[in-house]
C-alpha cells in the first residue's frame, strides 16, 4: 500500500509514501500551506490517493462542517463558503 499527493513531487513525479506517519505530516503541512496556521477554511482541495491491491476504488471527500458563526480569523461569509462547498460536492 502506498499514497500519493497531487501537490508533492520528487524528481518530476508524484512522490510515493509508504510511511503513513509521514502522510499525516504532509496533510498537516499542506493544510497549513493552504489555510494558514489559523486553518481558515479555503475551497482548495488537498488530493491524496491511496493505492492497494486489496481495496476497492473509492473516493472520499473530507469537507469541513457547515459553520454558522465564524470564529477567530474566519471570514464573515464562512457559512456561505462551507454551505456552497458541501452542496457542490453533494451534487
Amino acid at each position: 500500500m502506498f499514497a500519493e499527493f497531487d501537490e508533492v513531487e520528487e524528481e518530476g513525479k508524484k512522490k510515493k509514501f509508504t510511511d503513513f506517519s509521514e502522510v499525516r505530516k504532509v496533510i498537516d503541512d499542506l493544510t497549513k500551506k493552504v489555510c494558514g496556521s489559523q486553518k481558515v477554511i479555503q475551497d482548495i482541495p488537498i488530493v491524496l490517493s491511496l493505492f492497494s491491491g486489496i481495496c476497492p476504488n473509492i473516493t472520499i471527500i473530507d469537507l469541513p462542517g457547515i459553520i454558522s458563526i465564524p470564529v477567530s480569523d474566519q471570514p464573515q461569509d464562512t457559512y456561505d463558503i462551507t454551505k456552497d462547498m458541501a452542496l457542490r460536492y453533494i451534487k
